[in-house]
């Protein structure tokens, strides 16, 4: 049986430069060809920030990233319209713990959309939905070099910590 989608979780963010883009949950069979491109598209900083190593993207690992749930596998998409076609510019997810409660959190905003405030906004508004979700704490790891999202997490209340033992910084954030 197919997870139901949370329709109630689609929303639009305003950019700094006007722009709008549009929030919604990943939709794995509409998505799928999107979600690849912006990956594959990424540069190698950006795509060595987000997987904290370099990872050439493949259409398997995006098979996977397609496999969500809506509850313990959640994924925002950002979209923007260029030129009459929709355009995946941002993901962010978090993979639940049923267990324990706590979630991983990850954000990739691609490089023609950063610096305009879309990544502090849907990092926001993924914390939102966690909380709403019943998720009780949300942690990252995070590169020493990415001192754009170290600053973005600490603005959204995250707790930043070194770890040493995989040489990260690891964030945390209590929702309950």
């Amino acid at each position: 049986m197919s997870p139901v989608y949370p329709a109630h979780f689609e929303t639009v963010i305003k950019l700094r430069d006007g722009r709008e883009a549009f929030v919604r949950p990943l939709k794995p069979d509409v998505d799928r060809e999107k979600l690849f491109e912006m990956y594959s598209t990424l540069s190698k900083e950006t795509n060595y920030y987000r997987f904290l190593n370099y990872q050439p993207v493949t259409r398997w690992i995006v098979e996977h990233w397609c496999d969500v749930n809506y509850d313990d596998k959640m994924a925002l998409v950002a979209i923007v319209n260029e030129n009459g076609k929709e355009r995946i510019v941002a993901d962010s997810r978090y993979y639940l713990d049923k267990t324990t409660g706590e979630a991983e959190i990850a954000i990739v905003v691609h490089d023609d959309y950063q610096e305009k405030g879309l990544g502090t906004k849907l990092l926001s508004y993924t914390i939102e939905v966690a909380k709403k979700s019943g998720v009780k704490k949300l942690y990252a790891y995070l590169s020493p070099t990415n001192r754009r999202i170290i600053h973005v997490v600490k603005k959204l209340g995250f707790t930043v910590k070194w770890v040493y033992e995989v040489g990260e910084y690891g964030a945390e954030l209590p929702l309950q």
